[in-house]
């Protein structure tokens, strides 16, 4: 009885904590989005503070809170994704992990792209970054927190189809899911990983005609 007690206990604490950590993750991506969209904001106060000083420390503090804040909800958002934790929490299907390749994408723009500028590139990351925050925030309010049976609205059709859509009562459509993202996840990947050669390529060339003109 005790050891079942105690493995109990442990399972609800995982559920608990994986839960939890789901929940956070969709919160940075949403503080990541109104950081993106907040940037005049931003631009306006630097453009004020009349210290190089202060003006630095204003745009570090910027760009950490919000390259953090969306590196790490694709961190959390990628440890969801796996059949086993969706079975034990419920995610928003299929929108969490859908927003958690969006912010994958614009975090891959991020890295290989000048995307402090105003240019197409940070237009792109500023959609994407939008478009995971929007997901998971529908995902997060429509299907993970939908009223529960306390409210008669609960009984309707449309809350009884969106509440079915929780990755721990539809393993069908969590499995469906899992596999698009995953996809979607690897081409990602190997995106990266050529560009990264290239840049590594491109780094290695300049260096090798310097020396040849030492």
């Amino acid at each position: 009885m005790e050891a079942e007690a105690a493995l109990s206990t442990y399972k609800s604490l995982e559920v608990w904590s994986a839960q939890s950590a789901c929940d956070m993750g969709i919160f940075l991506s949403i503080v990541s989005a109104m950081l993106h969209i907040g940037r005049p904001y931003f631009d306006r106060i630097l453009n004020r503070l009349t210290l190089r000083v202060g003006a630095d420390l204003w745009w570090l503090t910027y760009i950490l809170l919000r390259d953090g804040t969306l590196f790490g909800a694709v961190v959390v958002g990628l440890f969801h994704l796996n059949l086993d934790i969706m079975a034990d929490i419920k995610i928003g299907l299929p929108f969490v992990p859908f927003g958690t390749v969006a912010l994958a994408a614009a975090l891959l723009i991020k890295v290989f792209r000048n995307a402090e500028d105003i240019n197409s590139s940070f237009r792109a990351s500023l959609y994407l970054v939008s478009l995971g925050a929007l997901l998971n925030t529908i995902g997060y309010v429509l299907v993970m927190e939908a009223p529960g049976d306390e409210y008669s609205a609960a009984q309707t059709a449309f809350w009884q189809t969106v509440t079915s859509w929780r990755s721990n009562k539809n393993p069908g459509l969590a499995t469906v899911t899992f596999y698009i993202t995953f996809a979607m996840l690897v081409i990602l990947a190997v995106i990266a990983f050529i560009m990264a050669t290239r840049v590594y390529s491109r780094t290695a060339k300049a260096a090798s005609e310097e020396q040849g003109h030492v």
